[in-house]
């Protein structure tokens, strides 16, 4: 591992935080609030170019779509407006299913730009050790839930946080404020705490199983449900991985692991089919990264269920290997998308997508100029395919398509309205190709989750925002001054 110097670059990557941090709040503030929702009352989206994600509905050139008591009700061309129902005119905007974020380390949302320049040496010895280890279940809320205001303005509505910062059942509660207080659709991924020397591992991820036993009890249905996260065997020696894994399931909820990429320190070969031996490859178990596993490993995988989730742009920078996603999904697995960690990259899934596709094509055009070939005349990968991995592919990678990532009749009214009349986006022709290669947060006009307006003509709802941003910014600069 890179070790980086005790205090090497921090005042000046704090400045890049703290910049970024006081733009948003300034946008922020210069926002008026939008206003927010009746849940009682009908909404009807009418006019819209209909991207449904859902092939029995296919795509619509103006269509409508009817939300009721937070679910979909109907999608047509055309749908009478219930009596008192909210009426949205839609025209020149692209309706499409929320995106969902497989993999994000949310409350590292307060250490937004300290990794700029990290190698995952870097990053671990800075972001790990030196920030998220030293956070209080208040910095955790705060963060979460600014994190996950980011998400939704740039048209995520489901995020799965992989929460290392969760050390204590205190820390844990607090995760599920910040998530509860944004309003997004969640999965929290509660982890294993550290153990201090000299401290009693078995009292410890005690009080952690009854706590998340007591938490798996209330939340097993709403906005936010609960998982377990755990470092892994690519971490740590193996058996004492494979006795945490087994622990954890007992719980019955899904298992997230980081595993399978080069630069892993205690990486081991052939690691999913030890999994596989120990009964731990089952449709309870998240895989993140995965990039070198061998082709016989993601059809193994593929046959038990076992959900994958990339991060391309992260991935590709420090060195975890090509993003597996491509081959996994052609092994049959289900796939997800993620941003991975906020202290290096932000803005929502698109920009992985961009990445993600343009990878692919080109490691599939050097293979075959080396090959003697012309490279593919139509290319392979295709906006539609990525956008289905940000919406009902994503869904499928965290278990919950039969609630979210397609505009089907019964799921949850998890629905984005792009832009397509906006400088960036028209004249609009093709339209997945339009979301994914020319719209970006701005276009992104409308988000709502479960039902609910979360964003509105552009702006955030959340009427506290801004005071949240400067609350952000305060605190990321006490943490950077104090991790000196």
């Amino acid at each position: 591992m890179n070790k980086m110097p005790e205090g090497a670059g921090l005042g000046r990557r704090a400045l890049i935080a703290a910049g970024a941090a006081t733009g948003m709040a300034a946008a922020l503030s210069a926002q008026a609030q939008a206003p927010a929702t009746n849940p009682a009352r009908p909404i009807l989206l009418r006019g819209a170019l209909i991207l449904s994600m859902d092939p029995a509905i296919g795509d619509l050139p103006s269509g409508d779509i009817l939300i009721e008591r937070g679910a979909i009700r109907a999608v047509a061309p055309s749908i009478p407006a219930p009596e008192g129902a909210e009426v949205i005119e839609a025209a020149g905007r692209i309706a499409m299913p929320g995106m969902v974020n497989g993999h994000i380390h949310l409350a590292q949302s307060m250490q937004r730009g300290l990794s700029t320049e990290h190698s995952f040496g870097g990053y671990f010895q800075t972001i790990v050790l030196r920030h998220s280890n030293r956070m209080t279940p208040a910095d955790v809320q705060l963060a979460d839930q600014a994190g996950a205001l980011e998400q939704i303005a740039a048209g995520v509505t489901t995020v799965m946080d992989w929460s290392r910062e969760t050390m204590s059942p205190d820390h844990a509660d607090a995760a599920l404020a910040g998530l509860d207080a944004a309003g997004i659709r969640a999965v929290l991924a509660y982890t294993a705490p550290p153990i201090p020397q000299g401290g009693d591992a078995a009292a410890i991820h005690g009080r952690m199983i009854a706590h998340a036993r007591g938490l798996l009890a209330r939340r097993a249905e709403g906005l936010v449900r609960i998982w377990t996260c755990l470092q892994g065997p690519d971490f740590t020696p193996l058996a004492p991985a494979l006795a945490d894994m087994k622990r954890l399931a007992e719980l019955g909820v899904p298992i997230a692991i980081h595993t399978g990429a080069a630069i892993y320190p205690n990486r081991k070969t052939r690691l999913l089919a030890q999994l596989d031996a120990e009964g731990l490859l089952n449709e309870r178990l998240q895989i993140v990264h995965s990039n070198t596993h061998e082709a016989d490993e993601y059809r193994l995988a593929a046959d038990k269920g076992v959900m994958l989730c990339s991060t391309p742009e992260v991935e590709m920078r420090m060195g975890h290997g090509h993003p597996a996603m491509f081959q996994a999904a052609a092994a049959g697995m289900k796939v997800s998308v993620g941003t991975d960690i906020p202290s290096m990259v932000g803005g929502g899934l698109l920009p992985q997508l961009r990445v993600a596709m343009a990878a692919e094509l080109h490691r599939i055009n050097v293979a075959a100029l080396a090959a003697g070939q012309g490279v593919p005349a139509t290319p392979p990968v295709t906006a539609r395919q990525m956008l289905e991995f940000a919406t009902i592919g994503g869904a499928r990678g965290l278990g919950l398509d039969r609630v979210t990532g397609s505009l089907t009749p019964g799921k949850r009214a998890d629905i984005l309205l792009v832009r397509a009349d906006s400088p960036l986006t028209a004249p609009r022709s093709d339209p997945a190709g339009l979301v994914l290669l020319q719209a970006g947060p701005g276009e992104i006009e409308t988000v709502i989750v479960d039902g609910r307006f979360r964003k509105r003509d552009g702006r955030l709802v959340d009427a506290g925002a801004a005071a949240l941003f400067t609350r952000l910014q305060a605190r990321a600069e006490e943490m950077a001054a104090a991790a000196r």
